[in-house]
């Protein structure tokens, strides 16, 4: 056995591997563009490194709301599908149609608001294939949910952590050597992909069963996990609306990336979450599956109970060193933005909630009522997001989205105290019956 394929497939303690590696994964995952960001603005001129972040800021926010496309919301489906009611060939064949979807929708998209915000055909070109960095993301989670399912965590975060390590450091050396943002996400693209081939040939050991799947099951898994893949790109959409208004409205290059420079933080309680929250997803399924009601609520508040002392921490750090610490990585004065920092800081625990409630709600099946609330909050971010922006600026920008996540949180709070009330009563009703 070669020594790659050792590592990513043996683990003394699987558990706890699973854990380290996929907080390790999480981590890199969320600081990507960071680390990019911050070489772009100090290796190249202050001009040339700024918009340079600035365009890869707006193509990565369309990435990953595409990216929610190719995912279509079902990684938590599929590790709670206790029973298999869907089998993995089913749910890799339906990966492949919603990547397939994520490519031919990320090209219309590009074309589309490259003509209306008058792109130049490198942004446009370094747009598009900023998405297509994202599409092995997609593909790989539905093996990523297979070996999680199998209590093989580990295997699947240390291939996801490795394979983002090779493709930051090609895009680290590129970026240094050519200057050429437009080249280097190509050519990273295509390692990148080659990357994920490999590993999947080598972990494809971990996938438990080899039953043939049933187009009608491959259909209906679509038609059911629909409301998940349409939250999810509801969600990201949230997230992508002011900084899709700062480059209709404003049209800077350099004020979108100090938006993003803002926001990033803001995407740390959320990936702090995910390490907690990824290892226990499938004893919460279990929990759930079996309808253990009270053990299911204490769970739950637990998680709660840690963001917020996630967020609190996070918004002390942010206050303290927030202003100082971003302003040396991106090599830019954001002394002004401190209220707005702070501002966003508050916004990662309710982002950081809706994330958690989105997952609770998921396990419990609850995939149209999750649907409304990303619904609810679309509709107005499209109708008012840019207004706001347009006569408040950046200001507006944070303001708006801060407030349209705690609207979400409101949302999801009262459907998951509906649910979990309604299944407790049934649960009692049936054992009144059984006795």
């Amino acid at each position: 056995m070669n020594p790659v394929k050792k590592f990513l497939t043996t683990s003394k303690n699987i558990e706890k591997s699973g854990a380290i590696w996929n907080m390790i994964a999480s981590l890199i995952f969320s600081f990507q563009q960071v680390i990019l960001s911050m070489v772009m603005t100090h290796v190249l001129a202050e001009d040339i490194g700024q918009v340079m972040a600035g365009i890869f800021a707006i193509g990565y926010a369309d990435a990953n709301l595409f990216l929610c496309v190719g995912k279509y919301g079902v990684r938590f489906f599929q590790v709670s599908d206790i029973e298999k009611e869907y089998k993995f060939k089913e749910y890799r064949i339906a990966r492949i149609i919603t990547t397939i979807g994520m490519v031919v929708i990320s090209a219309i998209y590009v074309i589309i608001v490259a003509n209306a915000n008058n792109y130049s055909l490198n942004k446009a070109l370094v747009v598009f294939w900023v998405c297509m960095l994202k599409v092995p993301d997609a593909f790989e989670d539905i093996y990523f949910g297979e070996y999680q399912k199998n209590n093989r965590l580990d295997v699947a975060s240390k291939m996801w952590a490795t394979r983002y390590i090779i493709t930051i450091v090609v895009m680290i050396i590129l970026i240094v050597t050519t200057q050429n943002l437009l080249l280097t996400v190509i050519a990273s693209t295509i390692i990148s992909f080659g990357v994920m081939g490999i590993y999947i040939y080598w972990t494809k050991e971990f996938v438990s069963e080899n039953i043939p799947a049933k187009m009608k099951s491959v259909w209906k898994h679509l038609l059911v996990t629909l409301p998940l893949a349409l939250g999810a790109v509801l969600v990201s959409y949230i997230g992508v609306a002011p900084r899709s208004a700062i480059d209709a409205y404003i049209q800077d290059d350099k004020i979108q990336a100090i938006y993003t420079y803002l926001a990033m933080p803001v995407f740390v309680v959320q990936m702090m979450m995910t390490f907690i929250f990824n290892p226990c997803a499938y004893k919460i399924s279990c929990l759930w599956d079996a309808r253990k009601m009270d053990d299911y609520i204490k769970e739950s508040l637990k998680q709660a109970l840690f963001l917020v002392v996630i967020t609190v921490v996070c918004f002390i750090g942010a206050a303290i060193l927030g202003v100082p610490v971003l302003s040396l990585i991106f090599n830019v004065d954001l002394k002004p933005y401190k209220v707005d920092l702070l501002i966003m800081m508050v916004g990662s625990g309710f982002l950081g909630l809706a994330t958690l409630l989105g997952n609770l709600l998921t396990v419990m099946r609850y995939q149209n009522a999750i649907l409304w609330g990303y619904v609810i909050v679309a509709i107005l971010s499209f109708i008012f997001c840019g207004k706001v922006v347009k006569v408040y600026g950046i200001r507006g920008a944070v303001i708006f989205y801060v407030a349209i996540l705690l609207l979400l949180c409101l949302i999801f709070i009262g459907e998951f105290i509906y649910g979990v009330f309604i299944n407790k009563k049934n649960k009692n009703i049936y054992n009144a019956e059984g006795v």
